[in-house]
């Protein structure tokens, strides 16, 4: 009784998943037809649950190549006639986000571990007589070269230029360009206080 309860589980499990990533390419496929000639996704893209991209009306155009698997909760954010595009065969972890306003270019085989965010840009707010939200942004590009392993937590910042074959470990905050074959770790001291 045990097995076929766990069978029956099964089988309902890889329904469930199978109609998820139906329903996730009919409304990617509808938002191909309505963005014409400016939004590709590869047809062999591995998709997990809650994936989304959200795009306002300009001339944004993202490209996702083959071989990309993303697991849960993965959000694009275009705008202001954004550039995005994902090399093929990487993969992301759960809950990463991409937010583009300028380019972002991510090579062949990288991987991103939970909880990666990389934007394009900044609030500007230095004007002290004006609302922050009201002051627009600075922009720089982003570039990601090929086989980059990106760590859990990491937050990459605008006008960033990663080279090929790079490790960054988890929670730093990437702020400045990274040469080729480089190793990148957020050097903290632990300081641990005996109990009494």
């Amino acid at each position: 009784m045990n097995r076929l309860l766990y069978i029956l589980f099964k089988i309902a499990r890889r329904i469930k998943a199978g109609q998820h990533q139906l329903a996730t390419r009919l409304r990617l496929s509808y938002y191909m037809h309505l963005s014409k000639h400016r939004f590709f996704l590869s047809p062999s893209i591995l998709i997990g649950k809650s994936f989304s991209i959200n795009s306002d009306l300009t001339a944004t155009e993202i490209s996702i190549s083959n071989g990309v698997r993303v697991r849960d909760n993965f959000h694009i954010r275009m705008g202001n006639n954004g550039h995005l595009v994902i090399g093929k065969n990487c993969f992301f972890n759960n809950n990463c986000s991409i937010s583009c306003l300028g380019e972002i270019v991510i090579g062949d085989d990288c991987q991103f571990g939970e909880n990666v965010t990389i934007y394009d840009h900044n609030h500007k707010y230095k004007d002290t007589e004006k609302l922050i939200a009201g002051q627009g942004y600075e922009i720089g590009n982003i570039s990601i070269g090929n086989n980059c392993w990106i760590g859990s937590n990491v937050v990459i910042l605008k006008g960033v230029e990663i080279g090929d074959n790079v490790v960054i470990g988890a929670g730093c905050v990437i702020y400045k360009s990274i040469s080729s074959n480089s190793t990148v770790i957020n050097h903290q001291n632990l300081v641990i206080t005996p109990g009494s």
